[in-house]
Formats: structure tokens, C-alpha cells, sequence
């Protein structure tokens, strides 16, 4: 059957018609939505005339002289046209290699990033590495809210982390894992949410530090509308009035997360800080504003229904467009690299799949009248891999949900860690996976910031907030079934406690994670101390305190309570050095 142009089009722009839903089942993209995106893309397409006049762009742009080649090391790779007598000049300017054709023949024998010059012509060769950083032995770590941290103001700063940072290694820990500290807007110092960032490229200057007035640290919520801009005026008294404020702000908060990093490298920790990047980026924010023609325009990622989301998901947020990113030679995303991989530490990729492909809803539709969008995945991959090796850092991948095929092979191959969490760990019949059967290839976590706390899950304490939000989920009834699936896979010969009882629930499954192969295992703060509440509830703005929640104690404090005290000496009886 011969295929319509208007699909020809979609096809020929990344877009794809046909996919294939959570239950296994294909769905067909309308060609409403297809024109939609396509002109969100700069590729309208309404009649014969405008899916002609696209096309001819297109095949345009497809044969011009890319800005950037991503290869492998030792791979020998094609030459653009009008290269064949091209030198190889290193990041420093020195002549490398005279003979192009040699060079597409044998291939580039280290990393880094080189540049192919014919006469005035130029092209950008990324040489990326077999494989990024791989652990040795197994080792633990802790996820930390940085605004939960207890100090001296309002909610937790790079100072209040850096303490903490240090009596987590004297504790054993290898790792602390972060939520991304990407910069939020200024001028709205009262919104706080890490993974709707204003720029993923600067910090976000409310973590500087700072000297402030009397706080409200004692209450369990944080008021954001008091507290940041509470925080944002006591910066502006420090500030010195020598530069512009917004560099001061940066150059503040660097400082402040530079500290860190040196905190975790004094305490000795195997890998240090794990920064995490988000996948978007709020579209009236800097970045998008800065530069629009590098990312989506009046589309926004999301997610295509499933069973969490019937209706599909629309996170009001951009991303990077993949034709911006062909013509930029992947500038922006190798800056957003830079900006956020911890030297000698490890990176962890929010919704990872965007690497290949996002879901993409046009403008005033639901997110169920979306599509998902190809990026260009061995580019990026390779890249990822590349400034991975630069920084000596590990690269996590966040892969839950409906992964494309082939994703989790080509992510093992590139020596990139996935994620095994504890709840979603199961076989096809809804068994809890044994901890031997943990791939070891993953990095372990008994939950992350989206998900239930282990004793929040045990109580039912989601079900509550599912009830009152009228969110759905799992039934009463369905919860028991899997507290008995649960204890069966961690409790052993003792009898299953009480659902009002979750702190031997959280002893044993720590104990179980840490027997797992995974070379690194995460376990939250809120989980350490058997928290009920979980950081963040998906899905909602105001109806649940997301990023609100402060520890109940100082981290001294919490380190040293008996329960905490037990759960260290299970990590490190299994996983210390």
C-alpha cells in the first residue's frame, strides 16, 4: 500500500504514526495531530502544496554538512562529502592525522572531541569511548531533598548539604544522590519544583549560601511563598554590589556546590555526588527564552496514556528540538552536560527515553492527541558517553516505564547503569523479584522521590492521598495481596507485621536490596528514618505538599537514632568498605 504524504511527511520529520501502548496494543496517531505537530515542528502540512514545499526543506536539510559526527573509538566511519583530503586537528589545534582517508578507514583511537578541516570547510568529529565508567564491587548511597536538610534558615542550602554530605560518608555512604538543583526563576522565587526548571545549564541560586533572618525552620512544611523570597532578599544583602546580581547568584551558588563535591571527596566517598538532569525545561523560562529556535515550540513533552495515566500526561514543559540540536552541533546539549556531571561522581538522566524519542503534545490538545517524536539516539548516546569519560563520572539512566526496543541493550552496551526499584521489580505475575535475579547492570532503590515511601507504601499512607485526590490506584484489598507478595520476597521465616507497622518492613527490605547485584545501592533519606510522606506526588501542584517536606531532624540528629543507627549497620554490613 502506498503511504499518504502527509504520512511520508510525519515519517521523514522523526514523527511516529503507529505505537505501541502499556497493554502491548497499537495505537494510530490521527492526522489531525500529525499536521499539528508537524507545524509546531516549522513543517506545515494542511494541503498538497505546504507537504510539498516541507518535504523539499526537509530533504534539504538532510543533505548538508552535518556540524557534528558522533563515532566510536577505533570505528572507522564515512567521510562528509568534501572531506576526502581533509586534516584532523585535535581539541588543541594540533594536526593529528594528514590523511583523511585514513582516518575514515581506521578510526579515531581516543576520545575527545576533533575537527576535520578542508580548506574553509570544518566539521566536528565527538570520539566517544567503548563504555562509561563502570563501579567496582558493590557500594551504597543515600538520596537527599536538599530543602528538606534542617540548618539555620528556612530549608536546606549547599552549606546544610556539604554537612551532611560529610556525616553521610563518616557513615559509610559512597553516594549522595540529588534531585536537580537546575536554576528556577528569579522572579518567582515562591515556586519550587526541581524538574521544571527555568535553565538546566545555570544553578538554582536560592541552594547559595546565605545569612537570614529568623526562620520557620521548625514547622514539617515549607512555606515556599515566604521562604524563597525570604531567601532571595538575604542574598541580596550579601551581595557586594561589585558584579551584576544575577552573576553573583551563579558565582554563589557554584561556590557553594563546589564545596560539596570537595566534602564528598574528603569523606572518602567511591563515587560522591549524583546530580540529576531533568528532562525539560519550563517554556517561558531563560533558556527557552534565550535561544527559541533550539527547542519546541508549541508542543510539550509528556507521556502517552497508561495505566497510572488514562488520560496521558502533559508536563508543560520543552525540551531541545532534534532539528536544533543537528544545527547547533549539539552545542546546548553538551553545555547542559558540562553544567551538571559532578567530577569524579555520576550523573542520573530523568526519563531517559528522551534520548531517543518524547512524547510530544501539540499546543491546546490533550496529551492523549500526542505523538512520540525521534531524537537522534547514537548521537546523543555517544555524547553522554564522552563527557561521562571527561568528567571520570557514572551515568544512571532513569528507564521505568514503556521502554523502546532495543533501549535497555544499547544503554548495557554503552555501560550506562538503569535503575531497579524495589516496587516495580517484579515478574509477569506480579511477584516481587528474588534479590538474586536484580540485574547487575541496574543501580538498586528502595523508592525515589515519585513513589511511596517503603513504610508510606506498608501503611497505605498513598492509598489515603489517592482516595482524597480521587487519583485511582490500587484498591485496599489489592494493597494487601502485595504486602503479602512484598513479605514474602523479603521477610524470610518471620511472621508479616501488622500494616501499622512498617519499621521491620523497612529493616528487611534493605536488607534484602543490599544482597542484590546491583554495584550501587540508593536508599532515600525518608527511608532511612521510615517516613510515611513521600517528596512528591505526580500528577499534582497544590493538592499535595511536593518539595515541601523537612526532615524531622538535623542529619546529626537522625544519624544517630537507633532506628537509623540499625539500618546504617545493615548497608554497611553487606555493602561497606
Amino acid at each position: 500500500m502506498t503511504m499518504a504524504p502527509l504520512h511520508m511527511l510525519a515519517a521523514a520529520a522523526g514523527i511516529a504514526r503507529l505505537w505501541t501502548d502499556a497493554d502491548g496494543a497499537e495505537q494510530q496517531v490521527s492526522d489531525e495531530s500529525l499536521r499539528a505537530i508537524l507545524s509546531a515542528l516549522g513543517l506545515p502540512a494542511e494541503g498538497p502544496a505546504e507537504i510539498m514545499e516541507s518535504w523539499r526543506r526537509l530533504m534539504e536539510r538532510a543533505v548538508r554538512t552535518p556540524r557534528m559526527l558522533t563515532v566510536d573509538c577505533h570505528m572507522p566511519f564515512p567521510l562528509p562529502d568534501g572531506f576526502g583530503e581533509a586534516i584532523l586537528l585535535n581539541e588543541a589545534g594540533a594536526v593529528v592525522e594528514r590523511d583523511a582517508q585514513r582516518i575514515g578507514r581506521k578510526g579515531i583511537a581516543k576520545p575527545g572531541y576533533y575537527r576535520l578541516a578542508a580548506g574553509d570547510a570544518a566539521c566536528t568529529i565527538a570520539v566517544a569511548p567503548q563504555r562509561c565508567r563502570q563501579l567496582k564491587g558493590r557500594c551504597w548511597g543515600v538520596a537527599v531533598q536538599i530543602p528538606s536538610l534542617r540548618g539555620s534558615g528556612d530549608f536546606g542550602d549547599f552549606a546544610d548539604l556539604a554537612r551532611a554530605v560529610t556525616l553521610l560518608g563518616k557513615a559509610g555512604a559512597n553516594a549522595v544522590a540529588l534531585s536537580p538543583v537546575h536554576a528556577l526563576s528569579i522572579d518567582d522565587p515562591g515556586r519550587f519544583a526541581p524538574y521544571s526548571p527555568s535553565s538546566r545549564i545555570a544553578l538554582n541560586a536560592l541552594l547559595g549560601e546565605a545569612e537570614t533572618d529568623e526562620s520557620t525552620a521548625l514547622d514539617p512544611l515549607i512555606d515556599w511563598t515566604q521562604a524563597g523570597p525570604a531567601k532571595l532578599e538575604a542574598l541580596r544583602r550579601t551581595f557586594d554590589g561589585g558584579s551584576d546580581f544575577p552573576a553573583f547568584l551563579q558565582h554563589n551558588a557554584q561556590t557553594g556546590l563546589d564545596r560539596v563535591q570537595q566534602a564528598a571527596r574528603e569523606a572518602g566517598m567511591a563515587v560522591g555526588l549524583i546530580a540529576d538532569l531533568a528532562v525539560g525545561v519550563d517554556p517561558g523560562g531563560m533558556e527557552a527564552r534565550n535561544d527559541p529556535d533550539l527547542f519546541l515550540n508549541a508542543l510539550s513533552i509528556g507521556a502517552p496514556p497508561d495505566p497510572l495515566g488514562p488520560l496521558g500526561q502533559d508536563w508543560g514543559l520543552t525540551s531541545y528540538s532534534p532539528f536544533g540540536l543537528a544545527e547547533s552541533g549539539f552545542a546546548p546539549f553538551i553545555a547542559m552536560l558540562r553544567a551538571n556531571i559532578p567530577t569524579g561522581g555520576g550523573i542520573r538522566i530523568d526519563h531517559a527515553f528522551g534520548l531517543r524519542r518524547l512524547w510530544v503534545v501539540p499546543k491546546g490538545r490533550s496529551a492523549r492527541e500526542g505523538a512520540y517524536l525521534a531524537y537522534p539516539f547514537d548521537d546523543l548516546l555517544r555524547i553522554v558517553k564522552l563527557e561521562a569519560w571527561r568528567a571520570d563520572a557514572i551515568v544512571i539512566a532513569e528507564d521505568l516505564g514503556t521502554r523502546p526496543p532495543g533501549f535497555i541493550d544499547a544503554l548495557e552496551e554503552a555501560g550506562i547503569y538503569g535503575m531497579a526499584v524495589l516496587p516495580f521489580s517484579r515478574d509477569e505475575d506480579g511477584a516481587f523479584l528474588p534479590a538474586q535475579d536484580y540485574r547487575d547492570t541496574a543501580v538498586a532503590m528502595s523508592a525515589t522521590h515519585d513513589t511511596a515511601t517503603l513504610a508510606g507504601w506498608w501503611t497505605g499512607r498513598d492509598l489515603e492521598w489517592n482516595r482524597k485526590l480521587d487519583r485511582g490506584g490500587q484498591t485496599a484489598k489489592e494493597r494487601a495481596e502485595d504486602r503479602k507478595r512484598l513479605w514474602t520476597a523479603i521477610g524470610g521465616a518471620l511472621p508479616q507485621p501488622a500494616d501499622d507497622d512498617p519499621a521491620p518492613v523497612v529493616d528487611r527490605a534493605i536488607a534484602f536490596l543490599t544482597r542484590t547485584p546491583c554495584p550501587l545501592l540508593i536508599v532515600p533519606m525518608e527511608d532511612l528514618a521510615a517516613l510515611v510522606e513521600q517528596p512528591n506526588l505526580p500528577g499534582t501542584v497544590n493538592e499535595h505538599p511536593n518539595w515541601r517536606r523537612r526532615l524531622p531532624a538535623p542529619m546529626e540528629e537522625l544519624l544517630k537514632r537507633e532506628d537509623v543507627a540499625r539500618r546504617l549497620a545493615l548497608l554497611n554490613a553487606e555493602r561497606g568498605a
